[in-house]
């Protein structure tokens, strides 16, 4: 990234730049016909730099970079302009579902449009000002905000983090292909978690005997981890359980990295010791299912599979 250029991009447009070129450069450098991004919270210090430049100047002689740099879409816009990609460009704010919904929108593009290869990406930065609203609102543990997370702790807040994960795709496979996404389904609110599971299997025609492991997004905030233990003590109960919040930490958009976390297990078969919720294993992964929530609100689920 020249220089000149990275003195003037935010935090997320940083973490977007970086982690598609590492992407793309993973999957042999390949042309890139369209870019599609979550994100939960967007530039949210160039947000807060405008806003605050308005308060202390009262609207007068105002740097108009922080104000073009808070849209939610300038970290997708500025990846497609390092690419040179002047294709099909969208960004989807839907809180803790962004990344699902940009995988939707992914999935119906490459319907139309098989021959295409396309980045989907997620992202999200964290910010002072922001910090403290949500502290004030409850929604994150201050006193003790530590990774890797104790999810037994039973303490209330989450501990915001922020990052980026990016992932090319295709309608076909590449020799070097990490996996498959096979399906994908999000819902606001949830009153029976069991069944909005069993729903979404049946609906996709896959059996739960076949899930090799799950991955569960258990982020120590005692409040809501609790719909996570009815599942893992319930439907998944005889299932190799993983958690990944304890040491990447909350946002909204950190499903990216449970999938990353997914595909690498698919890959190296074997599951980290310090993602581990339980102690079972088993020979070989095939299939890995991702549920997440956050704040009881914004279910989805992800199936990924090896083949």
């Amino acid at each position: 990234i020249p220089p000149m250029q990275l003195r003037r991009m935010g935090k997320s447009m940083r973490m977007a730049v970086y982690a598609s070129q590492k992407t793309i450069q993973k999957a042999g450098n390949p042309k890139i016909d369209a870019v599609i991004t979550g994100t939960g919270e967007g530039c949210l210090r160039d947000s807060e730099k405008f806003v605050e430049a308005m308060w202390d100047n009262d609207g007068a002689m105002l740097n108009p970079t922080p104000f073009i740099q808070s849209t939610h879409n300038m970290a997708a816009a500025t990846v497609a302009l390092a690419l040179g990609c002047k294709g099909y460009n969208m960004t989807y704010t839907n809180n803790a579902n962004s990344f699902e919904s940009a995988v939707l929108d992914a999935i119906l593009y490459l319907n139309e449009n098989p021959e295409h290869q396309i980045l989907i990406g997620g992202l999200d930065e964290i910010s002072e000002k922001t910090m403290e609203f949500w502290n004030s609102a409850g929604y994150v543990n201050l006193e003790n905000p530590k990774i890797p997370i104790d999810i037994n702790s039973k303490s209330t807040g989450e501990v915001n983090a922020e990052g980026a994960g990016f992932f090319l795709a295709s309608a076909n496979k590449p020799e070097n292909y990490l996996g498959v996404i096979s399906a994908v389904e999000t819902k606001f609110e949830v009153q029976n978690t069991e069944e909005f599971i069993q729903n979404f299997l049946e609906k996709n025609r896959i059996q739960i005997e076949e899930i090799d492991a799950v991955i569960l997004g258990y982020n120590g905030d005692s409040r809501y981890d609790g719909i996570y233990e009815t599942v893992s003590k319930g439907i998944f109960k005889d299932k190799p359980q993983m958690i990944y919040k304890n040491i990447f930490g909350e946002f909204d958009t950190a499903t990216a990295l449970a999938i990353e976390t997914g595909f690498k297990v698919l890959e190296h078969q074997k599951i980290p010791e310090i993602l581990k919720l339980n102690n079972l294993e088993r020979d070989a992964y095939q299939n890995i299912l991702v549920y997440n929530q956050r704040r009881g609100n914004n279910h989805s689920l992800i199936f990924l599979s090896k083949e």
